[in-house]
Protein backbone atom coordinates (compact mmCIF):
# COMPACT_ATOMS: atom_id res chain seq x y z
CA UNK A 1 0.00 0.00 0.00
CA UNK A 2 2.88 2.34 0.78
CA UNK A 3 4.45 1.72 -2.64
CA UNK A 4 1.08 2.30 -4.29
CA UNK A 5 0.69 5.61 -2.48
CA UNK A 6 4.18 6.71 -3.50
CA UNK A 7 3.50 5.79 -7.13
CA UNK A 8 0.19 7.68 -7.08
CA UNK A 9 1.84 10.76 -5.57
CA UNK A 10 4.56 10.68 -8.22
CA UNK A 11 1.89 10.42 -10.91
CA UNK A 12 -0.05 13.34 -9.38
CA UNK A 13 3.11 15.46 -9.32
CA UNK A 14 3.75 14.70 -13.00
CA UNK A 15 0.20 15.73 -13.91
CA UNK A 16 0.51 19.01 -11.98
CA UNK A 17 3.79 19.88 -13.72
CA UNK A 18 2.68 18.79 -17.20
CA UNK A 19 1.83 21.60 -19.63
CA UNK A 20 -0.47 20.87 -22.53
CA UNK A 21 0.62 23.09 -25.42
CA UNK A 22 -1.83 24.28 -28.06
CA UNK A 23 -1.31 25.52 -31.60
CA UNK A 24 -1.21 29.28 -31.86
CA UNK A 25 -0.45 32.08 -29.45
CA UNK A 26 -4.01 32.52 -28.16
CA UNK A 27 -6.24 29.95 -26.49
CA UNK A 28 -10.00 29.63 -26.35
CA UNK A 29 -11.87 29.08 -23.09
CA UNK A 30 -12.26 25.39 -23.87
CA UNK A 31 -8.55 25.05 -24.61
CA UNK A 32 -7.65 26.72 -21.32
CA UNK A 33 -9.98 24.41 -19.39
CA UNK A 34 -8.55 21.33 -21.13
CA UNK A 35 -4.99 22.54 -20.54
CA UNK A 36 -5.65 23.14 -16.80
CA UNK A 37 -7.65 19.96 -16.23
CA UNK A 38 -4.50 17.86 -15.82
CA UNK A 39 -3.45 20.02 -12.87
CA UNK A 40 -6.88 19.51 -11.31
CA UNK A 41 -6.57 15.76 -11.88
CA UNK A 42 -3.24 15.80 -10.07
CA UNK A 43 -4.75 17.70 -7.13
CA UNK A 44 -7.59 15.18 -6.94
CA UNK A 45 -5.20 12.23 -6.84
CA UNK A 46 -3.08 13.99 -4.21
CA UNK A 47 -6.14 14.63 -2.06
CA UNK A 48 -7.11 10.97 -2.19
CA UNK A 49 -3.55 9.91 -1.41
CA UNK A 50 -3.50 12.19 1.65
CA UNK A 51 -6.30 10.11 3.19
CA UNK A 52 -4.52 6.93 2.19
CA UNK A 53 -1.34 8.17 3.86
CA UNK A 54 -3.30 8.89 7.04
CA UNK A 55 -4.50 5.28 7.11
CA UNK A 56 -0.96 4.04 6.54
CA UNK A 57 0.42 6.24 9.33
CA UNK A 58 -2.27 5.11 11.81
CA UNK A 59 -1.99 1.48 10.80
CA UNK A 60 1.20 0.95 12.85
CA UNK A 61 -0.20 2.18 16.15
CA UNK A 62 -3.87 1.32 15.76
CA UNK A 63 -3.79 -2.01 13.97
CA UNK A 64 -0.36 -3.62 13.68
CA UNK A 65 0.84 -3.03 17.30
CA UNK A 66 -2.34 -4.44 18.95
CA UNK A 67 -2.23 -7.50 16.72
CA UNK A 68 1.48 -8.00 17.43
CA UNK A 69 0.87 -7.61 21.20
CA UNK A 70 -2.00 -10.08 21.08
CA UNK A 71 0.11 -12.60 19.24
CA UNK A 72 3.19 -12.23 21.47
CA UNK A 73 1.63 -11.77 24.91
CA UNK A 74 -1.55 -13.74 24.65
CA UNK A 75 -0.80 -16.48 22.20
CA UNK A 76 2.95 -16.72 22.61
CA UNK A 77 4.00 -15.98 26.16
CA UNK A 78 0.86 -17.11 28.01
CA UNK A 79 0.43 -20.38 26.23
CA UNK A 80 4.11 -21.21 26.34
CA UNK A 81 4.41 -20.56 30.09
CA UNK A 82 1.25 -22.44 30.96
CA UNK A 83 2.22 -25.29 28.67
CA UNK A 84 5.61 -25.56 30.42
CA UNK A 85 3.88 -25.72 33.84
CA UNK A 86 1.47 -28.32 32.56
CA UNK A 87 4.26 -30.45 31.07
CA UNK A 88 6.30 -30.18 34.29
CA UNK A 89 3.44 -31.15 36.60
CA UNK A 90 2.35 -33.88 34.22
CA UNK A 91 5.84 -35.42 34.16
CA UNK A 92 6.15 -35.24 37.96
CA UNK A 93 2.70 -36.71 38.55
CA UNK A 94 3.16 -39.66 36.22
CA UNK A 95 6.64 -40.34 37.67
CA UNK A 96 5.25 -40.45 41.23
CA UNK A 97 2.36 -42.57 40.01
CA UNK A 98 4.79 -45.17 38.65
CA UNK A 99 6.71 -45.20 41.93
CA UNK A 100 3.47 -45.53 43.85
CA UNK A 101 2.34 -48.47 41.77
CA UNK A 102 5.67 -50.26 42.20
CA UNK A 103 5.57 -50.20 46.03
CA UNK A 104 5.81 -53.65 47.60
CA UNK A 105 3.16 -54.94 49.95
CA UNK A 106 5.87 -55.90 52.41
CA UNK A 107 6.48 -52.25 53.21
CA UNK A 108 2.97 -51.36 54.32
CA UNK A 109 4.19 -48.51 56.50
CA UNK A 110 5.18 -46.58 53.36
CA UNK A 111 1.69 -46.68 51.83
CA UNK A 112 0.32 -43.80 53.89
CA UNK A 113 3.18 -41.46 53.04
CA UNK A 114 3.02 -42.47 49.36
CA UNK A 115 -0.73 -41.86 49.27
CA UNK A 116 -0.36 -38.39 50.71
CA UNK A 117 2.46 -37.45 48.30
CA UNK A 118 0.56 -38.79 45.29
CA UNK A 119 -2.50 -36.81 46.32
CA UNK A 120 -0.48 -33.61 46.39
CA UNK A 121 1.03 -34.37 42.99
CA UNK A 122 -2.38 -35.13 41.55
CA UNK A 123 -3.73 -31.85 42.90
CA UNK A 124 -0.89 -29.87 41.35
CA UNK A 125 -1.31 -31.72 38.06
CA UNK A 126 -5.02 -30.97 37.98
CA UNK A 127 -4.41 -27.29 38.73
CA UNK A 128 -1.81 -27.05 35.94
CA UNK A 129 -4.13 -28.82 33.51
CA UNK A 130 -7.06 -26.57 34.36
CA UNK A 131 -4.91 -23.45 34.12
CA UNK A 132 -3.58 -24.51 30.71
CA UNK A 133 -7.08 -25.23 29.44
CA UNK A 134 -8.31 -21.92 30.87
CA UNK A 135 -5.57 -20.01 29.10
CA UNK A 136 -6.39 -21.70 25.81
CA UNK A 137 -10.03 -20.82 26.34
CA UNK A 138 -9.05 -17.25 27.20
CA UNK A 139 -7.07 -16.89 24.00
CA UNK A 140 -9.96 -18.22 21.97
CA UNK A 141 -12.36 -15.83 23.65
CA UNK A 142 -10.02 -12.85 23.32
CA UNK A 143 -9.73 -13.51 19.60
CA UNK A 144 -13.44 -12.78 19.33
CA UNK A 145 -13.08 -9.20 20.51
CA UNK A 146 -9.41 -8.16 20.52
CA UNK A 147 -8.36 -9.59 17.15
CA UNK A 148 -11.67 -9.18 15.36
CA UNK A 149 -12.22 -5.74 16.87
CA UNK A 150 -8.85 -4.57 15.59
CA UNK A 151 -9.54 -5.93 12.12
CA UNK A 152 -13.02 -4.42 12.09
CA UNK A 153 -11.53 -1.05 13.04
CA UNK A 154 -9.12 -1.35 10.11
CA UNK A 155 -11.93 -2.24 7.77
CA UNK A 156 -13.93 0.71 9.05
CA UNK A 157 -11.02 3.04 8.30
CA UNK A 158 -10.51 1.35 4.94
CA UNK A 159 -14.17 1.81 4.01
CA UNK A 160 -14.03 5.37 5.32
CA UNK A 161 -11.16 5.98 2.91
CA UNK A 162 -13.27 4.79 0.01
CA UNK A 163 -16.20 6.81 1.29
CA UNK A 164 -14.00 9.89 1.34
CA UNK A 165 -12.97 9.02 -2.22
CA UNK A 166 -16.65 8.80 -3.14
CA UNK A 167 -17.33 12.20 -1.56
CA UNK A 168 -14.37 13.70 -3.42
CA UNK A 169 -15.71 12.14 -6.61
CA UNK A 170 -19.13 13.68 -6.04
CA UNK A 171 -17.56 17.09 -5.48
CA UNK A 172 -15.31 16.71 -8.51
CA UNK A 173 -17.96 15.25 -10.80
CA UNK A 174 -19.33 18.58 -12.17
CA UNK A 175 -15.85 19.67 -13.20
CA UNK A 176 -15.11 16.25 -14.68
CA UNK A 177 -18.39 16.28 -16.63
CA UNK A 178 -17.58 19.75 -17.96
CA UNK A 179 -14.16 18.58 -19.08
CA UNK A 180 -15.74 15.57 -20.80
CA UNK A 181 -18.14 17.85 -22.70
CA UNK A 182 -15.30 20.12 -23.83
CA UNK A 183 -13.14 17.15 -24.80
CA UNK A 184 -15.99 15.66 -26.83
CA UNK A 185 -16.52 19.03 -28.52
CA UNK A 186 -12.80 19.28 -29.27
CA UNK A 187 -12.92 15.76 -30.72
CA UNK A 188 -15.84 16.65 -32.99
CA UNK A 189 -14.08 19.85 -34.09
CA UNK A 190 -10.97 17.82 -34.83
CA UNK A 191 -12.89 15.37 -37.00
CA UNK A 192 -14.56 18.25 -38.86
CA UNK A 193 -11.22 20.00 -39.32
CA UNK A 194 -9.68 16.76 -40.55
CA UNK A 195 -12.35 16.40 -43.21
CA UNK A 196 -11.93 20.03 -44.29
CA UNK A 197 -8.14 19.70 -44.29
CA UNK A 198 -8.35 16.67 -46.57
CA UNK A 199 -10.38 18.69 -49.08
CA UNK A 200 -7.98 21.62 -48.74
CA UNK A 201 -4.97 19.35 -49.24
CA UNK A 202 -6.51 17.99 -52.42
CA UNK A 203 -7.13 21.54 -53.65
CA UNK A 204 -3.59 22.61 -52.83
CA UNK A 205 -2.24 19.46 -54.45
CA UNK A 206 -4.25 20.16 -57.59
CA UNK A 207 -2.98 23.74 -57.67
CA UNK A 208 0.57 22.54 -57.08
CA UNK A 209 0.33 19.99 -59.87
CA UNK A 210 -1.10 22.64 -62.16
CA UNK A 211 2.00 24.76 -61.60
CA UNK A 212 4.32 21.87 -60.81
CA UNK A 213 8.00 22.26 -61.49
CA UNK A 214 8.27 18.47 -61.81
CA UNK A 215 5.61 17.48 -64.38
CA UNK A 216 4.49 13.88 -64.10
CA UNK A 217 2.63 11.56 -66.41
CA UNK A 218 0.15 10.84 -63.61
CA UNK A 219 -0.79 14.48 -63.10
CA UNK A 220 -3.99 14.01 -65.04
CA UNK A 221 -5.33 11.35 -62.68
CA UNK A 222 -9.04 11.14 -62.03
CA UNK A 223 -8.72 11.71 -58.29
CA UNK A 224 -6.84 14.95 -58.82
CA UNK A 225 -8.68 16.18 -61.88
CA UNK A 226 -11.97 15.92 -60.01
CA UNK A 227 -10.80 18.39 -57.37
CA UNK A 228 -11.55 22.03 -58.25
CA UNK A 229 -8.74 24.51 -58.23
CA UNK A 230 -8.41 26.82 -55.24
CA UNK A 231 -10.56 29.89 -55.25
CA UNK A 232 -7.72 32.07 -53.95
CA UNK A 233 -5.72 33.32 -56.96
CA UNK A 234 -1.96 33.04 -56.85
CA UNK A 235 0.12 36.22 -56.66
CA UNK A 236 1.64 36.62 -60.12
CA UNK A 237 3.84 39.51 -58.96
CA UNK A 238 5.80 37.28 -56.58
CA UNK A 239 7.89 34.30 -57.61
CA UNK A 240 9.55 32.22 -54.93
CA UNK A 241 11.10 28.81 -54.55
CA UNK A 242 14.28 26.86 -53.95
CA UNK A 243 17.26 27.19 -56.28
CA UNK A 244 20.97 26.45 -56.26
CA UNK A 245 23.52 29.21 -56.81
CA UNK A 246 26.98 28.55 -58.19
CA UNK A 247 29.78 29.75 -55.96
CA UNK A 248 32.57 31.83 -57.39
CA UNK A 249 35.41 29.68 -58.71
CA UNK A 250 38.90 30.56 -59.91
CA UNK A 251 38.32 29.47 -63.50
CA UNK A 252 40.05 31.56 -66.19
CA UNK A 253 37.71 33.78 -68.14
CA UNK A 254 38.94 32.25 -71.38
CA UNK A 255 37.25 28.98 -70.45
CA UNK A 256 33.65 29.18 -71.58
CA UNK A 257 32.57 25.91 -70.02
CA UNK A 258 32.78 24.81 -66.38
CA UNK A 259 35.39 22.10 -66.75
CA UNK A 260 36.10 22.04 -63.03
CA UNK A 261 33.65 20.87 -60.40
CA UNK A 262 31.97 23.88 -58.78
CA UNK A 263 30.14 24.14 -55.48
CA UNK A 264 26.45 24.90 -55.47
CA UNK A 265 24.64 26.41 -52.49
CA UNK A 266 20.94 26.01 -51.82
CA UNK A 267 18.88 29.19 -51.45
CA UNK A 268 15.25 30.10 -51.04
CA UNK A 269 14.74 32.88 -53.57
CA UNK A 270 11.98 35.49 -53.68
CA UNK A 271 11.47 37.92 -56.56
CA UNK A 272 9.04 40.83 -56.76
CA UNK A 273 8.08 42.00 -60.23
CA UNK A 274 6.94 45.42 -59.03
CA UNK A 275 10.19 46.36 -57.31
CA UNK A 276 12.47 43.97 -59.28
CA UNK A 277 14.08 43.03 -55.96
CA UNK A 278 15.62 39.56 -55.87
CA UNK A 279 16.19 38.11 -52.37
CA UNK A 280 18.38 35.09 -51.60
CA UNK A 281 17.88 33.32 -48.25
CA UNK A 282 20.46 30.60 -47.45
CA UNK A 283 18.97 27.22 -46.57
CA UNK A 284 20.77 24.95 -44.12
CA UNK A 285 19.67 22.35 -41.60
CA UNK A 286 22.07 23.81 -39.01
CA UNK A 287 20.66 27.36 -39.04
CA UNK A 288 17.25 28.49 -37.91
CA UNK A 289 14.95 30.84 -39.77
CA UNK A 290 16.03 33.90 -37.79
CA UNK A 291 19.72 33.40 -38.61
CA UNK A 292 18.86 32.61 -42.24
CA UNK A 293 16.93 35.87 -42.60
CA UNK A 294 19.84 37.78 -41.09
CA UNK A 295 22.16 36.24 -43.72
CA UNK A 296 19.82 36.96 -46.64
CA UNK A 297 21.03 38.99 -49.63
CA UNK A 298 18.87 41.28 -51.77
CA UNK A 299 19.64 43.16 -54.95
CA UNK A 300 17.81 44.86 -57.78
CA UNK A 301 17.69 42.77 -60.93
CA UNK A 302 19.11 44.19 -64.12
CA UNK A 303 18.81 41.30 -66.57
CA UNK A 304 18.19 37.59 -66.77
CA UNK A 305 19.47 35.25 -69.49
CA UNK A 306 18.91 31.58 -69.97
CA UNK A 307 22.18 29.67 -69.77
CA UNK A 308 23.11 27.80 -72.95
CA UNK A 309 23.14 24.06 -72.42
CA UNK A 310 26.59 23.70 -74.01
CA UNK A 311 28.20 26.24 -71.70
CA UNK A 312 27.74 24.43 -68.38
CA UNK A 313 27.58 20.87 -67.14
CA UNK A 314 24.37 21.52 -65.21
CA UNK A 315 20.81 21.51 -66.43
CA UNK A 316 18.10 24.13 -65.90
CA UNK A 317 20.54 27.04 -65.42
CA UNK A 318 20.20 30.77 -66.04
CA UNK A 319 22.27 33.86 -65.29
CA UNK A 320 21.34 36.99 -63.36
CA UNK A 321 23.03 40.38 -63.31
CA UNK A 322 22.47 42.81 -60.46
CA UNK A 323 21.84 46.46 -61.16
CA UNK A 324 24.60 47.62 -58.82
CA UNK A 325 27.08 44.95 -60.00
CA UNK A 326 26.82 44.74 -63.80
CA UNK A 327 30.12 42.85 -64.13
CA UNK A 328 29.17 40.18 -61.60
CA UNK A 329 27.41 37.25 -63.29
CA UNK A 330 25.45 34.95 -60.99
CA UNK A 331 24.45 31.50 -62.19
CA UNK A 332 21.41 29.74 -60.73
CA UNK A 333 20.05 26.25 -61.23
CA UNK A 334 16.30 25.68 -61.11
CA UNK A 335 14.71 22.45 -59.95
CA UNK A 336 13.40 21.41 -63.37
CA UNK A 337 12.82 22.66 -66.89
CA UNK A 338 9.34 23.81 -65.97
CA UNK A 339 10.69 25.59 -62.91
CA UNK A 340 13.29 27.38 -65.03
CA UNK A 341 10.59 28.39 -67.51
CA UNK A 342 8.55 29.90 -64.69
CA UNK A 343 11.56 31.74 -63.32
CA UNK A 344 12.49 33.08 -66.76
CA UNK A 345 8.92 34.21 -67.30
CA UNK A 346 8.83 35.97 -63.93
CA UNK A 347 12.29 37.51 -64.36
CA UNK A 348 11.65 38.59 -67.97
CA UNK A 349 14.49 36.36 -69.05
CA UNK A 350 16.11 36.45 -72.48
CA UNK A 351 17.48 33.73 -74.68
CA UNK A 352 21.27 33.48 -75.01
CA UNK A 353 22.97 35.15 -78.01
CA UNK A 354 24.87 32.59 -80.10
CA UNK A 355 27.90 33.28 -82.27
CA UNK A 356 27.71 32.50 -86.01
CA UNK A 357 27.74 28.77 -86.56
CA UNK A 358 26.77 28.07 -82.97
CA UNK A 359 23.44 27.84 -81.24
CA UNK A 360 20.94 25.47 -79.74
CA UNK A 361 19.85 22.40 -81.68
CA UNK A 362 16.71 23.72 -83.36
CA UNK A 363 15.32 23.22 -86.89
CA UNK A 364 16.75 26.59 -88.08
CA UNK A 365 20.40 25.86 -87.15
CA UNK A 366 23.13 24.25 -89.26
CA UNK A 367 23.98 21.60 -86.71
CA UNK A 368 24.83 18.62 -88.92
CA UNK A 369 26.10 17.71 -92.35
CA UNK A 370 22.71 16.84 -93.77
CA UNK A 371 21.27 20.29 -93.06
CA UNK A 372 24.43 21.87 -94.45
CA UNK A 373 24.04 19.97 -97.71
CA UNK A 374 20.36 20.90 -97.95
CA UNK A 375 21.12 24.59 -97.52
CA UNK A 376 24.06 24.31 -99.91
CA UNK A 377 21.74 22.80 -102.52
CA UNK A 378 19.20 25.51 -101.80
CA UNK A 379 21.85 28.18 -102.34
CA UNK A 380 22.83 26.58 -105.67
CA UNK A 381 19.18 26.53 -106.72
CA UNK A 382 18.91 30.15 -105.70
CA UNK A 383 21.74 31.01 -108.07
CA UNK A 384 19.81 29.38 -110.91
CA UNK A 385 16.38 30.64 -109.96
CA UNK A 386 16.44 33.37 -112.66
CA UNK A 387 17.17 30.97 -115.53
CA UNK A 388 14.25 30.09 -117.84
CA UNK A 389 12.47 26.80 -117.40
CA UNK A 390 13.70 25.51 -120.77
CA UNK A 391 17.37 25.86 -119.80
CA UNK A 392 19.50 22.75 -119.57
CA UNK A 393 20.20 23.13 -115.83
CA UNK A 394 16.53 23.59 -114.99
CA UNK A 395 15.53 20.56 -117.11
CA UNK A 396 18.29 18.48 -115.47
CA UNK A 397 17.01 19.37 -111.99
CA UNK A 398 13.41 18.67 -112.95
CA UNK A 399 14.31 15.27 -114.40
CA UNK A 400 16.34 14.43 -111.28
CA UNK A 401 13.75 15.32 -108.61
CA UNK A 402 10.63 14.28 -110.55
CA UNK A 403 7.27 15.91 -111.07
CA UNK A 404 7.20 17.43 -107.59
CA UNK A 405 10.19 19.59 -108.29
CA UNK A 406 8.30 22.82 -108.91
CA UNK A 407 6.30 22.81 -105.64
CA UNK A 408 9.41 21.81 -103.69
CA UNK A 409 11.39 24.51 -105.39
CA UNK A 410 8.75 27.08 -104.48
CA UNK A 411 8.86 25.99 -100.84
CA UNK A 412 12.66 26.12 -100.75
CA UNK A 413 12.70 29.50 -102.45
CA UNK A 414 10.23 30.85 -99.91
CA UNK A 415 12.41 29.62 -97.07
CA UNK A 416 15.49 31.07 -98.70
CA UNK A 417 13.83 34.44 -99.21
CA UNK A 418 12.86 34.38 -95.53
CA UNK A 419 16.48 33.77 -94.53
CA UNK A 420 17.66 36.54 -96.87
CA UNK A 421 15.24 38.97 -95.26
CA UNK A 422 16.60 37.94 -91.85
CA UNK A 423 20.09 39.00 -92.82
CA UNK A 424 21.30 36.91 -95.79
CA UNK A 425 23.17 34.08 -94.05
CA UNK A 426 24.88 33.17 -97.36
CA UNK A 427 27.32 36.05 -97.24
CA UNK A 428 31.00 35.67 -96.64
CA UNK A 429 33.19 32.64 -97.16
CA UNK A 430 30.24 30.29 -97.26
CA UNK A 431 28.64 32.09 -100.24
CA UNK A 432 31.98 32.45 -101.99
CA UNK A 433 32.69 28.73 -101.59
CA UNK A 434 29.41 27.93 -103.34
CA UNK A 435 30.21 30.27 -106.24
CA UNK A 436 33.71 28.79 -106.49
CA UNK A 437 32.26 25.31 -106.78
CA UNK A 438 30.00 26.46 -109.60
CA UNK A 439 32.88 28.05 -111.48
Amino acid sequence: MLQLSQAQRSFAKTLCEFKLETVGSTQTDDERVIANCLKEFGKLIKQVEDHRSKIIEDAETLYIDPLRKFRVERIGRTLQEEKKKYDKESTRFYANLEKYLHLSTVRKNDFREADAQLGLQQRAFCQASLQYVAEIQSVQERMKFEFVETLSSFLYSWLTFYHVGHVIHEDFKPFLDGVQVKVQKAKENFETTQAESEVLKQKILASHIKNAVFPSANDSGNHIAAVPSPSRPSNSNIKQGYMYAQEKSKIPKTITRDVLRANWTKYYCVYSKETRIFTMIPVSSKTDMKCALEQSVSFKLKSCTRRASDSIDKRFCFDLIADDRPSDLMTFQALSEEDRRQWLEALDGNEPIYSPGAGPPNPNSFNNLQQFLVIRTLAWVLCRCREPEDSSDFRRMRDRFGCGFCPKLGCLLGTCIHFERQGNPFKGCFWESIQADEM
